[in-house]
């Protein structure tokens, strides 16, 4: 990068910084959204709450559909990097 485009690019560097950040944040959720161990922990918790009353049959059924569908996503992308390497090799 030239001395002239460093120079006109200046300004932007603060929402450069911010979008990095924001990229950043955005990438951390997604793993942790998607970690194995985070999402078993979650069906164990909400077991727990079924068993001590605190949601009903409709909750848990609602909820654990979803905890088993980032599950099965988070499998398949821990799958995905293996079947590339497969596909290469």
């Amino acid at each position: 990068m030239g001395l002239f485009t460093g120079l006109l690019t200046l300004p932007l560097a603060p929402v450069r910084g911010v979008a990095w950040v924001t990229e950043q944040i955005a990438e951390q959720i997604d793993r942790q959204m998607y970690d194995e161990g985070s999402i078993r922990r979650e069906m164990l918790e909400l077991e727990l709450a079924f068993d001590d009353g605190q949601i009903t049959e409709e909750e848990r059924t609602s909820q654990e559909e979803a905890l088993l569908e980032r599950l099965a996503i988070s499998q398949s992308r821990r799958a995905a990097p293996r079947d590339e390497e497969a596909q290469d090799g």
